[in-house]
């Protein structure tokens, strides 16, 4: 019995793979008109492989493991978990075949070249679907247009989610509110999951255009703003300007500064912004009135902290960096390699902190923080109680039971515990490989900015990092989208296989 319950459950976890691994074909498709209008015909074939090979292998595992059982949450994340690593796997194909292109323009710089090598292009295509932004790219604005499109539609979809994206269009097996979950989501904006997908599609979509024509009218090309509309209200943070947004003026700067915010609120906030006119609701429960605090008192004490260092950073430029740190865009004005240890170390823990909870940003969340926080204030109440006297736990207005209070650290505390695990192994593998001309503060920053999902970087990233190093980069940004617990359940799976086999 035990056997055939594993079977029918492996048989549904293929049949849903099958269904997400559509997604990249029909991103393939619908981005070949970007490569004919552009004139670069040599990425036609990239991206029809790419479409052909996604769609017949999801073809296959749907067609060949139909069932209309429903799975048990451990599948469902298994389920998430597999396929934010195989999505990735197909997206890279267009990046490595382009590279490798026999009729590449002989104009082009070495910059797509970097692609040719396996390991670029599939660390580019994680960077991109987990809306991280790391990038094995030298210059964004040398890379063909196909290619800088590629990379935005991948953070595009990624910042929203691609089981978000199945759910609202296709019909997976697996019960949909257990893979909502599993990719790391809990807040419902409708009556049901697929009123609350479609909610959140539309309110993504109306940002993503305001974006756009934002950056247009403070001064970018309709090229430049629609790629950076994309990327910034994903928090991704990819780029097609030769140094993100540094060469940009002012109201640029201003402009991306309010989309990343814009991007680190949850969708649930968004809907009571434009559907009854509450903006209030930006600033009405905890989380979102701690990232208003943290984004105006850390602003301020990083710009003090270049004083204090005798640093020359304008305060545009400190409030860009922290803005972009907190809500995991990765967006840069200024370069972080050449800042003192304590700026790095402040900008590492807003980075562990991340956006709110239900938004598009990374992170430990914001919800889970402030829950960590008062869990602390709690604590210290309940030592100077008095014997007569109750303890009262207070939520966003709401007095919450013992038991449900504890709950809530509890989760909370394993997931901060789980995120501190990961990143601190990263750190002793990147320490290991001896990186010439980084020091500990570099490696904890990179390992951060991977697992929570940002994009900032000290230089560690780069086309030369050893194989170990990037991959070891490539399972943080991969398991810290997924919220650790899903991408940890899938690697401990084979081994409850066989323990119900015996």
């Amino acid at each position: 019995m035990g056997i055939s319950k594993n079977s029918q459950s492996i048989r549904t976890v293929l049949r849903d793979i099958g269904l997400l691994l559509h997604v990249p074909g029909v991103m393939a498709l619908v981005s070949l008109p970007v490569c004919w209008l552009s004139g670069e015909t040599y990425a036609l074939v990239p991206l029809l492989t790419c479409a052909i090979a996604s769609l017949a292998v999801g073809q296959l595992l749907y067609r060949q493991t139909k069932s209309q059982a429903s799975n048990r949450i451990p599948y469902a994340m298994a389920t998430a978990a597999l396929g934010w690593l195989l999505v990735p796997l197909f997206a890279s194909i267009p990046l490595l075949m382009t590279a490798n292109a026999p009729n590449l323009a002989p104009d082009l710089s070495t910059t797509i070249l970097m692609f040719q090598n396996p390991w670029n292009s599939i660390f580019e295509a994680f960077s991109g679907f987990t809306s991280t932004g790391l990038s094995m790219a030298f210059n964004y604005s040398e890379l063909p247009h196909t290619i800088q499109w590629w990379r935005s539609l991948m953070e595009w979809v990624g910042g929203v989610g691609v089981i978000v994206l199945v759910i609202s269009l296709l019909e997976p097996t697996t019960e949909p509110y257990q893979l909502y979950n599993a990719e790391g989501r809990s807040q419902r904006i409708g009556l049901t999951l697929s009123q609350t997908v479609k909610r959140i599609w539309w309110i993504y979509v109306i940002y993503t255009i305001g974006s756009i024509l934002l950056f247009r009218i403070v001064g970018m090309n309709w090229w430049e703003a629609l790629n950076h509309g994309m990327t910034g209200i994903a928090t991704g943070g990819f780029s097609v300007s030769e140094s993100s947004i540094a060469n940009y003026g002012i109201a640029v700067k201003l402009a991306v500064i309010l989309v990343m915010t814009l991007g680190a609120i949850s969708f649930s906030a968004h809907y009571e912004v434009l559907r009854y006119r509450k903006l209030s609701a930006f600033w009405a429960d905890n989380q979102h009135q701690a990232l208003w605090i943290l984004l105006s008192l850390g602003t301020i004490l990083l710009w003090g902290f270049h004083r204090l260092a005798n640093r020359d950073v304008a305060f545009i430029d400190v409030l860009f960096q922290w803005s972009s740190a907190l809500g995991t865009c990765g967006f840069s004005t200024v370069s972080v390699s050449d800042w003192d240890g304590g700026a790095k170390l402040l900008m590492t823990l807003i980075m562990a902190i991340g956006g709110a909870a239900g938004s598009t940003a990374g992170g430990i969340k914001l919800s889970r923080f402030v829950i960590i926080f008062k869990a602390i204030v709690w604590r210290f109440r309940r030592v100077t109680l008095l014997p007569h006297e109750m303890m009262r736990y207070q939520l966003n207005g709401k007095i919450l039971k013992e038991a449900e209070a504890s709950r809530r650290v509890d989760a909370a505390a394993v997931l901060a515990i789980l995120w501190l695990s990961i990143s601190i192994t990263g750190v002793f593998i990147l320490q290991y490989l001896k990186l010439p001309n980084y020091n500990l503060s570099d490696v904890i920053f990179e390992v951060a900015s991977a697992t929570s999902g940002v994009g900032l970087s000290t230089g560690i990233t780069h086309p030369d990092l050893p194989w170990l190093g990037k991959l070891t980069l490539i399972l943080l940004m991969w398991m810290g989208r997924l919220e650790i617990i899903s991408a940890l359940l899938l690697l401990s799976l084979p081994l409850k296989i066989l323990a119900n086999r015996k």
